[in-house]
């Protein structure tokens, strides 16, 4: 008898707790009579005429993959733009990704990936009810729409928070104002929760707008009231009205579903340099994808891992994964994505709570 088997991928950038989805819908597979293929790099791998893949087993699966950073399966590149450069239309994709699935065999796929990566496999995926899909959401920025966290998120924002907190003694013996730059996108979550946790005196995310004179003068003030330091942390996509981000383009298509941050960091140090105080700027980048991986992404990958492989054996199909108030539950993608991209509003508990201790968060 043929064994029933289930695909795995992780799609889009890499993160922390990827590896911990992974092994535990190893083992909840293996424990219920499937096989679970890894494929490698993502969405380009199952669209390959040759579906890359590696049938995973206890000693790819053991426990070391709870603390490990990145995937074992590889990140993919944004097949969007891959497609367009190599003249593939989306429907070639579509034909692409539904052949890889029926070369491996697969009775159902599990697709882990962030806003950009599950809006792209609701729309490549889910119009064929021959693939049997589940989505879990990963991201750093936590800007998945449905859940109240993604897998990934906590991490980065524990990486952020021990990088400020190494920054504040330079800050305090140099005398200086040192400027944190957070990666994000287009939404603040990690620059807000790792501002908050650091004891930030200015936290500038892309929700809202700022007086850039007001944070002159709130930097000012941290040296007038004798503290004699200021520490203020910015989301990689905040402007100014002098200060704007473009899009990358290769051969006339965009690379990025995003655009190209360029440096609004150090365009804040610069402007606060303006007022006599010495500044810095340290850009956290991609350290924030690696480090130990945080216990709460372990549970969390691992919650997520063993119920995308049980939605799979009753049946369900085209459910992206969400975590809300301590559960995991199921909801359709295709509804889910089509909400906008979340992000923090005013009534946020976290941007309350930022206002309450008087942080200078822009004009909310």
């Amino acid at each position: 008898m043929t064994k029933r088997k289930i695909g795995i991928l992780t799609s889009g950038g890499d993160c922390s707790g990827l590896n911990s989805v992974i092994r535990a819908a190893y083992i909840r597979a293996t424990q219920i009579g499937y096989e679970l293929l890894g494929i490698r790099r993502g969405l380009r791998g199952l669209a390959s005429n040759s579906p890359e893949y590696t049938l995973l087993n206890a000693n790819y699966c053991n426990e070391s993959l709870l603390s490990a950073s990145g995937s074992i399966l590889y990140a993919d590149a944004n097949l969007v733009s891959y497609a367009a450069q190599a003249g593939l239309s989306a429907d070639d994709i579509k034909r692409s990704l539904y052949a890889g699935y029926k070369k491996l065999g697969l009775n159902g796929l599990i697709c882990v990936g962030g806003d950009g990566s599950l809006k792209m496999i609701a729309e490549l995926l889910c119009t064929n009810n021959e693939i049997n899909l589940i989505a879990i959401p990963k991201t750093i920025d936590n800007d998945v729409n449905g859940t109240d966290v993604a897998v990934g998120f906590q991490t980065a924002v524990d990486v952020a928070v021990g990088a400020i907190e190494n920054v504040i003694t330079s800050a305090k013996s140099h005398e200086r104002a040192i400027v944190v730059e957070v990666m994000g996108r287009d939404a603040g979550f990690i620059a807000m929760c790792a501002g908050l946790a650091s004891g930030a005196h200015i936290i500038l995310v892309p929700e809202f707008r700022y007086d850039l004179d007001k944070v002159k003068q709130r930097v000012a003030r941290c040296f007038d009231n004798g503290r004699g330091y200021c520490i203020l942390v910015v989301a990689e996509s905040v402007e100014s009205e002098d200060f704007k981000h473009k899009r990358e383009m290769v051969d006339g298509v965009v690379k990025y579903t995003h655009l190209v941050y360029d440096g609004i960091g150090n365009h804040l140090a610069a402007c606060i340099k303006e007022i006599g105080i010495d500044a810095r700027t340290v850009t956290l980048g991609h350290i924030q994808r690696g480090g130990r991986t945080s216990v709460s992404d372990r549970i969390l990958g691992t919650m997520f891992g063993v119920e995308a492989v049980t939605q799979i054996d009753v049946g369900n199909r085209s459910r992206l994964l969400c975590y809300v108030n301590g559960k995991v539950k199921a909801v359709g993608i295709a509804d889910s994505l089509k909400c906008p991209t979340k992000s923090l509003s005013k009534d946020n508990a976290y941007v309350q709570l930022a206002r309450q201790l008087g942080v200078y968060i822009g004009e909310v």
